[in-house]
């Protein structure tokens, strides 16, 4: 464990680890380090001993399978091999994975429970995601509006507001960021998607990340082709109080 990773499972073929916010996935900027160079380092510490791979001087194989945003929490599962990466990466490409998350947003959705569904782009003046709508010409990029869909549930409120549990259907790029603002719902902690009412809030609650945590993927193994979960605990506070509340 790191403080920015805890390593939850390993085996051959993955290695499944609890990204804590702040931390990129890959590509860090230089003098930080990033998931999956982190987790190249302690495979590399683990097999010091291997002299075959001593001798090959080769760094060890991680590739990612899913991807968080820096300021998002949550599970990511790295592949140990080009098996496992190809097997997994067709899993995804077919939807037979589930990635499941907790948002808390400023606002209490009308209906508790829900289906959200839009053509996404992505702005090329910007770089962010935006909805797609027809009278509007703007360049974007990436090409055509993609379709967007994840299912919610409102499991906790308190004050102004709402802790959402969110059934992710599809992993189109701010997906759930640009999903939940559009709608006047903005994750808290949101500075590119949130307005100027959740900013103060996360501003004046001391919130620096985004307070979205991918808290449990399901998938099934690249060998056994037995399915497998891994749920985590969020470490976000905010997070994690309205989940005692609604627990108890």
């Amino acid at each position: 464990m790191t403080n920015s990773i805890d390593y939850l499972y390993e085996d051959e073929d993955i290695l499944v680890c609890h990204k804590m916010a702040g931390m990129a996935t890959e590509g860090a900027k230089a003098g930080r380090m990033d998931l999956v160079s982190a987790a190249r380092n302690y495979l590399a510490r683990k097999d010091k001993m291997n002299t075959k791979g001593r001798q090959r001087n080769l760094p060890p194989y991680v590739a990612t399978v899913n991807r968080l945003d820096q300021p998002v929490e949550g599970v990511i599962v790295l592949a140990k091999n080009k098996k496992a990466a190809s097997d997994l990466a067709q899993q995804i490409k077919l939807h037979k994975t589930e990635k499941y998350y907790y948002a808390l947003c400023l606002g209490i959705p009308a209906e508790s429970k829900g289906h959200l569904a839009d053509l996404l782009i992505r702005r090329a003046d910007n770089g962010l995601a935006d909805i797609y709508k027809e009278d509007e010409k703007i360049e974007t990029i990436g090409g055509e509006a993609k379709k967007a869909e994840l299912e919610y549930e409102v499991i906790a409120t308190k004050g102004e507001t709402a802790l959402l549990k969110i059934h992710l259907l599809t992993g189109r790029f701010h997906q759930i960021r640009i999903q939940l603002a559009s709608r006047g719902y903005p994750i808290i902690g949101d500075d590119k998607y949130g307005n100027e009412k959740s900013r103060e809030y996360a501003e004046k609650a001391g919130i620096e990340n985004v307070c979205l945590v991918a808290y449990k993927y399901v998938f099934k193994h690249p060998s056994t082709k037995k399915k497998v979960e891994f749920e985590i605990t969020p470490k976000n506070a905010a997070i994690g109080e309205l989940l005692n509340c609604e627990n108890t």
